[in-house]
């Protein structure tokens, strides 16, 4: 029986609203549109002007997409963000849990997302829980992946677990059972260096209102990805607990064929908003070099 991942109802109700708020803060030309795929029935974001190259971006785990455009928008000015929902998770897609990392599910559902939307190969943008489901495309179907731009990813290297228990998985589950603005601060405080009141919301929202993913995104070793050999570019901090560039860095250079550009960044793990002017600049110098 498919695992519902919303507490009722009403909760799903609820995210969705927020949803449709976050997308309207944003202040951006965006279209929707739903896909069938056999993992269940997939929303897509189309943002952006069509007539300018594409990307393709995936949110983060228990993540959602507005927040995640809004973490690459600066990429607008240049190219139209394409943002599929994870089914799954916190969004529009079909809200229960049939994409299992152990299985490869993301690759193949993303294979299928491509596939419904006519599009042979594509530069992708991921951060966090989302590297490592482009890294799933990257084994199973590594042609499909033009570029790729990891920020504070997974599916590479993590950080010490006595440190993220203590920190962060002890006090979320605190905050689930009495939740408070003083540990909702404690918790995010963690996360970013910047007070987001967006941020807080979702995050509340989230755990008021769904049943998290907690099974950990899969770390990829080089025989699994001997046949991606497209350029990567990977932005990484030493302060992200979940992801810290002293162990992705030196895992990514042994785990990518073709040796990743490496870009250290001052932040924890969800970047700020001048941190992202760097990056997405970064992105864009990247992506539109020609060839190799």
């Amino acid at each position: 029986m498919k695992k519902f991942v919303y507490k009722n109802k009403k909760a799903m109700e609820r995210m969705h609203s927020f949803y449709d708020r976050a997308m309207a803060s944003l202040g951006i030309k965006y279209r929707e549109e739903y896909t069938d795929t056999s993992y269940g029935r997939t929303h897509i974001i189309i943002a952006g002007d069509e007539t300018k190259p594409r990307i393709l971006t995936v949110h983060g785990g228990n993540g959602i997409t507005p927040i995640n455009l809004a973490l690459f928008r600066r990429l607008l000015d240049n190219y139209c963000l394409i943002a599929p929902d994870v089914i799954g998770m916190p969004g529009k897609s079909d809200p229960y849990r049939t994409l299992d990392t152990n299985r490869e599910d993301f690759g193949k559902w993303l294979t299928e997302v491509l596939d419904r939307m006519g599009i042979d190969r594509i530069p992708f943008v991921v951060s966090s829980y989302s590297s490592a489901m482009a890294l799933s495309l990257a084994r199973i179907s590594p042609e499909r992946i033009e570029k790729i731009a990891l920020v504070v990813p997974s599916g590479i290297a993590h950080g010490p677990l006595i440190p993220i228990i203590r920190t962060m998985t002890v006090p979320m589950m605190k905050y689930y059972f009495a939740p408070s603005e003083k540990a909702l601060g404690g918790i995010m405080s963690v996360m970013s260096d910047q007070d987001d009141e967006q941020m807080n919301e979702f995050f509340d929202l989230m755990m008021s209102s769904y049943k998290m993913e907690m099974r950990p995104p899969k770390e990829y070793k080089r025989e699994e990805l001997e046949q991606f050999r497209a350029p990567v570019i990977i932005f990484a901090s030493d302060n992200d607990i979940f992801f810290p560039a002293s162990r992705v860095f030196p895992g990514a250079r042994l785990l990518f064929v073709k040796r990743p550009v490496c870009c250290r960044v001052r932040c924890k793990h969800l970047p700020s908003e001048r941190t992202m002017r760097y990056v997405c600049a970064k992105i864009t110098k990247f992506f539109s070099q020609e060839g190799d």
